[in-house]
């Protein structure tokens, strides 16, 4: 990147007019330090993400990206939006990830402690299974860590019982790819 520029930022490393949440229930990558927040706002070109479950004896790999095409300096005005949705007709179901990095989350008590929004989820035509970062109450789970920036973060591959007889969560990775500069 040749095209250097200096901006004013706030505590979090983003600019300082990009608003600013207390409400950390409303996060999902939390706790991130400003520094990791900092670098994913101005940097980050692509996420990918893998995974592989079974339900009921059917097996299913992903593999998907999401990318930005907002230059850093841009983000000064425009933030990047990382988001892909797709549907897969074999198995019926729609899976969506969405870093939008519209608006960043601190704690009040310790404003060290950043968070960002990630929407990551997959869920079946029949309500039988809903993959996401949280656990949905009613339903039983497998979590999985996995690891974003160096830091750990829990998903969840929940499923209806006793409609889904066999579950299996093997594996979960979520890849950052950044602009050098």
């Amino acid at each position: 990147m040749d095209d250097e520029f200096l901006t004013r930022v706030s505590f979090a490393g983003v600019p300082h007019t990009l608003p600013h949440s207390s409400n950390i229930s409303q996060v999902t990558l939390y706790p991130m330090t400003p520094h990791d927040v900092c670098k994913v706002y101005w940097t980050l070109s692509s996420l990918a993400v893998s995974y592989v479950y079974s339900i009921n004896g059917v097996s299913v790999y992903r593999n998907f990206s999401a990318t930005s095409s907002v230059t850093p300096k841009n983000r000064l005005i425009a933030p990047a939006t990382f988001e892909t949705t797709d549907f897969d007709s074999q198995t019926q179901t729609s899976y969506a990830m969405a870093l939008k990095l519209d608006g960043v989350y601190f704690s009040t008590d310790d404003n060290s402690k950043i968070g960002l929004k990630l929407i990551f989820e997959e869920v079946d035509s029949f309500n039988l299974i809903n993959l996401c970062l949280w656990p949905i109450p009613g339903m039983d789970n497998i979590a999985r860590e996995f690891t974003f920036l160096n830091k750990s973060f829990s998903v969840y591959l929940n499923y209806q019982s006793p409609s889904v007889t066999s579950a299996s969560f093997s594996s979960f990775a979520m890849v950052p790819e950044f602009i050098v500069i």
